[in-house]
């Protein structure tokens, strides 16, 4: 068992590049896939140009449906269904320190258990998918559906600079991977990882905020701060060449959230 990486680089360039650098200098001889969405033809253009050697991307349809759950799905089925072992890395995690010691542990503890999911520990976050997940597509059950209950595709996933989401912010009955985590949970395939021992990262979190207008509910206000906050922070870190190649409706929305807010 090698298990290799995966990055969903949805919407923004900067975080991708980010994350997939990270992880190239804190792993070894492993491979790393990107898969890009939510972005327009020319920004995935010009993120490839900033790729680190040893990634290579995967293809999805710009018309294809976009939610977090259709590309885990597109992955495992169309584009690598014979890997025994993928690490859905989330877009916004940034490894600190040298990962492979933890892969390769969980690398032979898989090879030799049923595993077919491994998840954060339960209850860490309401999405079981974060900070990263593994999946095996060679074990997995070919007809289970990876989406939320409900599932609603939206444009504004595919192209959240063209359509943004106009919505109230709410979690489904069930998330994405939920439904396949009981599913497989009954038949004993499901493990958990701890998070004691997992390598040093960071994980700025929220990007879906700038997806949409400025939340008005009292319940989500210093969530809302700290978000915009942790953002334009990140920006001003993130190299000159990277911030030139970013979407330039994400970096308007965020100062415009950051102007109406005083963030």
């Amino acid at each position: 068992m090698h298990s290799s990486l995966v990055v969903i680089s949805w919407w923004s360039n900067c975080l991708g590049l980010t994350c997939l650098r990270s992880l190239a200098r804190f792993t070894q001889d492993r491979p790393i896939f990107v898969v890009q969405v939510g972005k327009a033809e020319r920004q995935k253009e010009l993120f490839r140009q900033f790729l680190p050697q040893n990634v290579q991307e995967l293809d999805y349809a710009a018309d294809a449906p976009a939610e977090h759950s259709q590309v885990i799905a597109h992955i495992i089925r169309n584009q690598l269904p014979s890997a025994h072992g993928l690490w859905f890395v989330d877009h916004d995690l940034f490894p600190r320190q040298n990962w492979e010691p933890w892969l390769k542990e969980y690398d032979s503890r898989f090879q030799v258990l049923p595993t077919c999911l491994c998840l954060p520990p339960a209850g860490t976050h309401p999405a079981v998918t974060q900070p990263t997940f593994w999946l095996s597509p060679h074990r997995f059950p070919p007809d289970i559906s990876l989406d939320p209950i409900p599932f609603q595709a939206g444009r504004q996933s595919r192209r959240p600079d063209l359509y943004p989401f106009t919505g109230a912010l709410a979690m489904p009955q069930k998330d994405t991977l939920v439904r396949v985590r009981d599913f497989l949970q009954k038949q004993g395939r499901v493990s958990h990882y701890s998070l004691d021992h997992f390598p040093s990262y960071s994980h700025i979190g929220g990007l879906f905020l700038f997806a949409g207008p400025p939340i008005s509910h009292p319940d989500f206000q210093e969530w809302q701060q700290t978000t915009i906050a942790q953002f334009v922070l990140f920006f001003e870190s993130c190299p000159a060449e990277w911030v030139a190649i970013e979407d330039p409706t994400l970096l308007h929305r965020i100062r415009t959230f950051q102007e109406l807010t005083h963030a």
